[in-house]
């Protein structure tokens, strides 16, 4: 199996004086930048804490039926009101597969089998990062319909997908059509 690896968004990488940490949350002093392995980081001069930059990790589904796409508009920010693959972030016990599941029952009220990996994709922003890990799956139960985070939802002809709220959603699909 192919992973694909991307990189969208990531000429945006964070500047090196953004800093989400101010304070060491080991022993509380005050963070300063340092080179660590090439990088300009939050570190502690006091007890060489790091506070690395680590991204989101988020696990999306694409459920294909008859060469058509389900899609959700979203309903919440970022990209309130724009179309995206059901997904969200990985929970810190769970695998992404499972969270890709779990997200598809909660935005679009359906229980998916997942089928395969499509691909691993990377998105930068400038407060920090996401790896989007891609699944392809199918409806086992439910009839779609919008959840509390969704404002609708609308099966696609595959080559008649309207443009996505994420670069990363838009290189899966693309990827996808591509396949076969």
């Amino acid at each position: 199996m192919a992973v694909a690896m991307t990189s969208a968004g990531s000429e945006s990488r964070p500047p090196s004086t953004r800093r989400r940490h101010r304070f060491c949350p080991a022993c509380g002093s005050e963070l300063t930048e340092r080179d660590v392995e090439g990088r300009a980081l939050p570190a502690c001069p006091a007890c060489d804490y790091i506070a690395f930059r680590d991204p989101k990790v988020v696990a999306v589904t694409a459920l294909v039926e008859d060469g058509a796409v389900w899609l959700l508009r979203r309903g919440i920010e970022p990209c309130l009101g724009e179309w995206a693959l059901p997904g969200g972030y990985v929970d810190f016990d769970e695998h992404p597969s499972h969270a890709a599941a779990r997200e598809c029952l909660e935005e679009i009220g359906c229980r998916v089998r997942i089928e395969r990996l499509l691909g691993v994709h990377h998105a930068g922003f400038a407060d920090g990062g996401v790896v989007v890990i891609a699944y392809l799956g199918a409806i086992t139960g439910g009839r779609p319909a919008p959840g509390p985070e969704a404002l609708e939802v609308a099966r696609f002809p595959l080559p008649e997908v309207p443009p996505l709220a994420f670069g990363t959603h838009t290189e899966i699909l693309t990827a996808l059509r591509t396949a076969g």
